[in-house]
């Protein structure tokens, strides 16, 4: 075609060809975030069509919430026609389908944790299948179980009504010794406000006993002066 650069045109019957040929990779991994119980196991499905080659290459990796995709870490990837698990998930990853050469890439996790919750690649390599990145991400979450959280709800509410029990126990203890505890006496050195001093009340014996005394020799007195009082006078 004339009056086209060549560089431009070169890319444009590049990419027809690329299209026409069918040869561009592409990878299908599911919309919705994927929930899986703890202690059960997961199967983050993921598809791809390319004619799969001499140099055809898969790989799952995983990055945790929060981080940037390239912080990830491989769990597995198939190469050469031999699958190589690797990293702390070797033990509990493997795929649905192995080899996988017919389309299917579904990688499968036993036995998840709390720790597996994060994000999950499926990049599909494919020489000289360079029109697309092959890449697929799927979340995953891992819920915290339901027998746990009934075993937990549970606890908290025996420990609850136990410390409940033991405060009602420990006030009415508190209640009942109250009631029993005597009432202070004072010592020997603190003096009550109705007591008397030492001395005092010998001195006040002795003044009542007198003044009884004198009230019994009062009618004598009397008597006498009054006896008195009726003698002639001698001049």
């Amino acid at each position: 075609v004339t009056g086209l650069p060549a560089g431009p045109f070169l890319c444009w019957a590049l990419l027809g060809f690329v299209c026409l040929s069918g040869i561009a990779v592409e990878v299908k991994v599911p919309t919705e975030p994927l929930s899986v119980p703890v202690g059960k196991t997961a199967e983050l499905s993921c598809s791809y069509s390319t004619s799969v080659g001499d140099n055809f290459a898969l790989e799952w990796s995983f990055v945790q919430p929060g981080k940037p995709i390239s912080a990830s870490h491989p769990i597995l990837y198939f190469t050469n026609g031999h699958l190589y698990p690797t990293g702390s998930k070797a033990e509990r990853a493997s795929l649905l389908q192995n080899p996988p050469t017919r389309g299917v890439a579904t990688l499968r996790l036993t036995d998840v944790r709390p720790s597996d919750t994060g994000t999950y690649l499926c990049h599909v390599n494919n020489p000289p299948d360079f029109y697309t990145n092959g890449l697929g991400l799927i979340n995953l979450t891992v819920l915290d179980s339901s027998k746990g959280r009934v075993a937990g709800t549970l606890i908290g509410v025996l420990l609850g009504v136990l410390l409940l029990s033991v405060a009602a126990f420990c006030l009415i203890r508190f209640q009942k010794e109250r009631k029993k505890k005597p009432k202070e006496t004072y010592g020997g050195s603190e003096l009550r406000e109705d007591a008397t001093a030492p001395g005092i009340f010998e001195q006040s014996s002795m003044k009542v006993d007198s003044s009884k005394g004198l009230l019994e020799r009062s009618p004598s007195t009397s008597t006498v002066t009054t006896t008195k009082s009726k003698l002639p006078m001698v001049v």
